[in-house]
Order: C-alpha cells, then sequence, then structure tokens
C-alpha cells in the first residue's frame, strides 16, 4: 500500500512539471489574444488591416509579414520623387477694341460698312492676329463701345455702339475676356449698359472692371482680371483690396487700366504711381489704354506695366494717322504650384491691313516695319526708371 502511494505521486509530480515548461516555452498565442479584448480593440484602432495570425505550432511558428511603409510619392524607399511637370501660361492682351461706330460718323468707310463689304463675316476683323490669340490660354482686350439696340445714349462729343451680333468678331477672333472699365462703356447710359454685359455672357466672354473681378482657368491655374476707369491716385485703397481678395483665389493677378492723357506716348505721373503700386500690392502684370497711341513698358520688381497699347480694332476713327500698336503677351511658368518665371513677349502691329485708310483689321508686322515698332517701344520705355530694354522681352516669337 505504502508503495503504491509513493508511485502515484511521483506519477503526479511528472505530470504538474511537464504542463509548466510546455506553458513557459512555446506561446499559445490564440489563448493570449483571447484572453486580452483591450488589445483587440487597440490594435483595430491602429488601423491594422491584416488578418491576426493564426496560432503557431511549436515547430513551424507563423512568421507575420513586416508592412513596408511607402514612400511618399507613392513608390517604394529610396526610389526618386516624380518631377513635377512645368505648367506653362500665355495670356494676350491688346488695347482699344471699338467693334462699333458713332452714329455721326459718315457710313462710307465706317466700321459697319466695312463688315458689310466683306459679307458679314465676322471671322475677317482678327484674321491677321488670329495665329496670336487661338494659340494661348487666354486673350484679354479693352472692350470700348456697347454692344446693344438702346437709342437713348449720353450728352458727349463721341458714343460708340455695336450691333449685339458683334459679339461673334470677339469669339471668332479668339477672344474669351474683354476690360469693360472705360469712358465708353456707358455711351448708352444703363441700359446700353446691362445689355452689354448680357450679350458677353450669352457668348461666353468674360469681362472684368466696373466693380466685377473675373477668374479664368487655364491648365489648373486661375487667373484673375481686375479693371478700373481712372485718372487719379484716389483709387488706391480700393485698388489693395481688390488685389487681396483676387490674389487668395487665383495664381495670376491682372491689373487693366483705362488712364492717362489722349496721344501722349508717354505715361503721366498718376500712371507710374498706380501701375508701380498695383505691382506692390500683388500685381503680376499691369495694362493700359486710352491714349489711343503706343506708351513704354516699365519692367518693375520681376513684372511689367505696359501702360498703352494703344488702339487696336478700333471703330473709332476711319484713319488714324498713328496705326503703330502691338499684342503683349506675358509667360508664366509655374513650378510645384508655384509662379517660378515671367517672360513678356512684343507682337508688333498695325490696326489696319492697308495704309491709306482704317480696314478694321490688325495684322503683325514684320521686318523693316515690326523694328520700327519695336524701336519706338524701346525709346519711350528708355525715358522711364524702370523701361524694358531689349533683352527683357522676347520680340514676335
Amino acid at each position: 500500500m505504502g508503495k503504491r502511494i509513493i508511485v502515484f505521486a511521483l506519477i503526479f509530480m511528472l505530470s504538474f512539471t511537464g504542463g509548466t515548461q510546455k506553458k513557459n516555452g512555446t506561446q499559445d498565442n490564440s489563448a493570449a489574444i483571447d484572453k486580452s479584448p483591450d488589445k483587440s480593440a487597440a490594435l483595430r484602432d491602429g488601423g491594422i488591416t491584416q488578418p491576426l495570425p493564426e496560432p503557431a505550432s511549436a515547430s513551424h511558428p507563423t512568421a507575420v509579414p513586416l508592412s513596408v511603409p511607402e514612400h511618399p510619392s507613392g513608390g517604394m524607399p529610396g526610389e526618386k520623387p516624380p518631377e513635377e511637370i512645368p505648367v506653362e501660361v500665355l495670356i494676350s492682351f491688346a488695347g482699344d477694341c471699338t467693334i462699333g461706330t458713332d452714329e455721326s460718323f459718315s457710313y462710307v468707310n465706317s466700321f459697319p460698312y466695312r463688315f458689310e463689304k466683306v459679307g458679314g463675316d465676322y471671322s475677317y476683323f482678327f484674321k491677321g492676329v488670329r495665329s496670336v490669340f487661338q494659340n494661348d490660354d487666354l486673350t484679354l482686350v479693352n472692350l470700348e463701345t456697347t454692344l446693344t439696340t438702346a437709342k437713348k445714349k449720353a450728352q458727349k462729343t463721341f458714343r460708340f455702339r455695336g450691333e449685339p451680333s458683334y459679339v461673334n468678331i470677339l469669339t471668332e477672333g479668339g477672344v474669351e475676356m474683354v476690360n469693360i472699365s472705360n469712358n465708353h462703356i456707358y455711351d448708352y447710359l444703363e441700359q446700353g449698359f446691362q445689355e452689354t454685359l448680357e450679350v458677353l455672357s450669352r457668348a461666353d466672354v468674360d469681362y472684368s472692371g466696373e466693380g466685377q473681378i473675373a477668374y479664368y482657368e487655364a491648365k489648373g491655374i486661375t487667373i484673375a482680371s481686375i479693371g478700373y476707369s481712372w485718372w487719379s491716385t484716389g483709387i488706391k485703397d480700393g485698388l489693395a483690396e481688390d488685389i487681396e481678395t483676387a490674389r487668395s483665389k487665383a495664381d495670376i493677378v491682372i491689373v487693366s487700366f483705362h488712364w492717362g492723357k489722349e496721344r501722349s506716348y508717354y505715361p503721366n505721373s498718376t500712371q507710374i504711381t498706380l501701375g508701380r503700386y498695383a505691382v506692390d500690392r500683388g500685381a503680376d502684370i499691369v495694362v493700359g489704354h486710352h491714349p489711343h497711341v503706343i506708351q513704354g513698358i516699365d519692367y518693375y520688381k520681376g513684372k511689367y506695366i505696359v501702360y498703352s497699347l494703344g488702339n487696336f480694332c478700333f471703330g473709332g476713327n476711319r484713319n488714324p494717322a498713328d496705326k503703330d500698336t502691338f499684342i503683349f503677351q506675358n509667360k508664366f511658368l509655374f513650378l510645384d504650384g508655384e509662379l517660378s518665371e515671367s517672360q513678356g513677349i512684343i507682337h508688333p502691329c498695325s490696326l489696319s491691313a492697308t495704309n491709306h485708310v482704317n480696314d478694321f483689321q490688325p495684322v503683325l508686322l514684320e521686318g523693316e516695319d515690326g523694328e520700327r515698332v519695336i524701336n519706338r517701344i524701346l525709346e519711350y520705355s528708355g525715358r522711364l526708371k524702370y523701361g524694358i530694354k531689349r533683352e527683357d522681352v522676347i520680340f514676335g516669337e
């Protein structure tokens, strides 16, 4: 009996010792996880998307694969991130476009007369510069007329009006936006003004000025355009606010001014002050019109101030003595979403394809005529403190 008790005790002790050795050796992972509900919740909250491993056997423990962190660009560690693709935006600017006439003008050789002579061909007027306008990202001109059927007019010397259908001249010519802040947009009073806006809107021609900031998208870049008709520096506070508003929404900010003295080839002190102030407040380019002749260009803090683009498609004069004009283009280069470079391009032009009369068809000038216009621009610019030099722009690219 005593021997049986001793043997039984030995068997019991050996069994107890073997169980302890197993538990201290290969861990039963499934049991551990099942007993840790808080840990399971933490794993779920931590964002683990892989299924938890099956319990491992003593001879073949399960290897949990490591999750390799992705490179910020989406590639693997050590890979070079893809280079940002540069974005180039090209904007064209031209001067006074009076696609209409004053009713006091003789019909012969007037704008409507020419329109009739070419068989009502809307594409005729910008045919000579369409290669420039249709190969840019945005074209902006000064619309110095109304497009209305209104009869009641302002009491002033010249009152310009074009048929509402003349808006097709803009669209056929590749003009996407116009400035409406000038001294002729109210020639046919409020009715003429409102009808002009309606005509432009129906034709999908954007407009800026008279309190309206226009926004335009090109290649993922937002362009803002602001316009003023002003002859005093008293506009400074409003100008600064408008530029700040536009800058908060846009990558490029354009400011247009209808300013200066008619038939003067040099900007006055108000033009110079306002133009440079606009750049100081955040404008990327400033363009001007109203003098009806070309003026010089400032290159101020890396930005262009084009004081006067002159006349362009101009129905306000059947045969102006000075037909020289130009298209100014600004090429903006963006890298990583930030403006990196700005390059000016000048295309010398004549506002008419014929010299003896205004045929209202601006054309590009080449050779001696083109060089003559370029030299005039450089001469006028040479009198400005920050006037452009030949190396600051490209000519006729």
